[in-house]
Formats: structure tokens, sequence, C-alpha cells
């Protein structure tokens, strides 16, 4: 990793910790209190999504790529899938609220229909991430361990929002929470603290 890509991946898990944050509580406020600028807030922030976390994808990548190629690239190829889904999802939000449309505003979203790729991928690909750095130990266990329950609270939300729909659901609510004001923001300041460490 060069020294140049290892200062853009650090900046840019800091900045997914910060977005993780601003939009979880934006979308929180606008699903409970029905605020139009918290909407445009989690929109544009969830269009962001791709800007900041693929950079830390491949950062992860680089540093467990010795010990397991095939696998790493697996979960590099599913993360980035799914943060473009989330920044194409945030750009289909952005889109409506500046020009709205007729007819019903809660059909999901064609490119990445009820969160299937935002929490869906996403989710997989951080398991997957914190598994290989628990197995491997070519990053911190705690780094690992927090992935593994990043991931898994991500798949929960994307499935009550497959089934329960509405997003004030208490899984879905519970789930959305605890993944955004905790597990991610955790997540994203360990991979920034295990970067800044030279390759092992």
């Amino acid at each position: 990793m060069t020294p140049t890509f290892r200062r853009v991946a650090v900046g840019a898990a800091v900045l997914a910790a910060a977005q993780s944050l601003v939009y979880t509580v934006s979308f929180a406020l606008f699903v409970r209190e029905g605020y139009h600028w918290a909407h445009w807030t989690s929109a544009i922030t969830l269009m962001a999504s791709a800007v900041v976390a693929v950079p830390v994808f491949v950062a992860l990548y680089e540093r467990l790529r010795g010990a397991e190629p095939e696998l790493a690239l697996i979960a590099l190829i599913v993360g980035v899938a799914g943060v473009l889904g989330a920044t194409v999802h945030g750009a289909f939000d952005v889109a409506v609220l500046t020009n709205p449309v007729t007819g019903s505003a809660d059909l999901p979203s064609q490119v990445d229909p009820r969160g299937f790729l935002t929490f869906g991928f996403t989710g997989v690909a951080l398991a997957l991430f914190g598994w290989l750095a628990v197995r491997t130990g070519r990053l911190p266990s705690l780094l690992g361990r927090v992935g593994v329950v990043a991931g898994l609270v991500l798949v929960v939300v994307y499935l009550g929002r497959l089934t329960a729909l509405d997003p004030n659901n208490n899984v879905i609510r519970v789930g959305a929470l605890a993944s955004g004001l905790v597990a991610l923001p955790v997540f994203f300041l360990l991979v920034s603290r295990a970067t800044l460490q030279p390759d092992n």
C-alpha cells in the first residue's frame, strides 16, 4: 500500500464513519418527524457512499489478500457493488426530491429494491471482511468481530425492510440505529487506525 493511498484510505474511513452517523440521524428524523431537510440530507449522504467506502474496501482487500486472495477479492467485489448500489439509490432519491413525480413515492427502487445492495450486499461484504480479519490475523481481531456484527445487522435490516416495509418497525429501527450509530462508525474508525499501521 503506497503512502498516498494509505492517507486516502484513512481519510475515507473517517469520512465513512461520519457519513454513517449523519445518514442514520437524518433518515431517522425524516421517518419520525417528516422533516424535509432531513430527507435531503439522508439522500445526499447516501449518494456519497461509493466515494467514501470504496477506498476503505480496497485497503481491507490489500491487507487481507496475502492470506486469502480469493475470498478477499469476493468481499471487495460484493462491497463495491453494495456501495455503488447505495450511491445510485441516493441519487434516485435526490432526483425525486428535485423533481417530484406523481404516483406512489413508496415504490422500491428498481436498482436497489428495499436496500438489497445498500444493506444486503454491504452487510455480506463487511461480515466477510470481518471474518477474514479474525481468521487470518492480518488485522486486529476487534476490527474483525465488529465487522462481522455490523455486517449481520445490516443483513437483518435488509430482511426487515423486505418483509415489514415500515421503517418504524422495531426490528428495523433497532437494527438501523445499532448499525448506523454504533457498529459501522466503530468499524470504520478501527479500519482507519489499522490502516495507519505498517503492512504485515
